[in-house]
């Protein structure tokens, strides 16, 4: 099992392919033994991935969590692994940590992928997870409604949301699982991310994606982002917070834009 020593514990990451590095930083609860469906569309990548601290296979320390200290984690395995550079691909509490990294770390990256994601701050956070309390139907119909805001009109048209709820209703973990405690010291880490003063020093090439009926990262939060961010570009996808497979467009789009040359892009 692949583990990296670094700020103080064990960090597991799996390390595959060929080609130009390409570091994915996952959302909130990231596990890697979890199903990744869009693994098949970075074949050509050497793809670095891996459970952040207190989640998956990695350490799972009882001290508080920061975003800096998230950012720091990617950096070091980053050098642990003698990448000089890489893409970085940050999804949902990835997209956050990805922005540190980009700030802290910023000869670390190269292109930069925000997906579904905030810069933070008081007017353009993402949801805060912490809130979704209640019964077991209660926290499911909440969760169903933000992940994607067409939810109640007809379910039947939404067959990732559909069968999303179905799995929850089976039995599947009811997220966020508060007796995490990984997960919790993530959680709070999340509700202190803030970037938005600091993202007009990225300079990196930014593709910045979202869906369209996404009420964790609403529209406006990206929108946000692309306004903050020099040289980045804005696009929308049929789809609410898991529009990465709900839109088949999403990943061809994204390989697409990590195969570009490094030209400027415009506003």
């Amino acid at each position: 099992m692949p583990l990296a020593n670094l700020n103080g514990i064990r960090l597991y990451y799996e390390l595959t392919g060929q080609g130009n590095p390409l570091l994915l930083i996952s959302g909130t609860g990231g596990d890697l033994r979890n199903p990744s469906p869009h693994l098949s569309a970075l074949e050509k990548f050497q793809l670095l991935r891996y459970d952040q601290r207190g989640l998956g296979q990695t350490d799972k320390p009882h001290t508080p969590y920061s975003m800096e200290i998230y950012a720091d984690d990617a950096a070091s395995l980053l050098t642990h692994l003698n990448i000089k550079k890489a893409n970085v691909i940050g999804i949902s509490f990835g997209g956050m940590v990805a922005q540190h990294l980009s700030i802290r770390h910023p000869k670390l990256v190269d292109k930069l992928i925000l997906a579904c994601t905030s810069p933070g701050g008081q007017n353009y956070s993402s949801y805060d997870l912490r809130s979704l309390n209640g019964s077991k139907t209660e926290k499911i119909e909440k969760w169903m409604t933000i992940l994607d805001s067409r939810y109640e009109e007809n379910l039947d048209k939404l067959p990732i949301i559909k069968a999303t709820k179905e799995l929850l209703l089976a039995g599947a973990p009811i997220f966020p699982n508060l007796s995490h405690s990984g997960l919790c010291h993530q959680l709070e880490a999340r509700a202190q991310h803030d970037c938005l003063n600091d993202l007009e020093y990225v300079n990196h090439k930014t593709l910045i994606v979202g869906g369209t009926y996404d009420l964790i990262a609403p529209k406006a939060n990206l929108i946000k982002l692309h306004e903050t961010i020099r040289n980045s570009r804005l696009e929308f996808f049929e789809g609410g917070h898991l529009f990465l497979i709900q839109d088949d467009r999403a990943w061809p789009m994204i390989t697409s834009f990590l195969s570009e040359e490094s030209d400027s892009l415009e506003k």
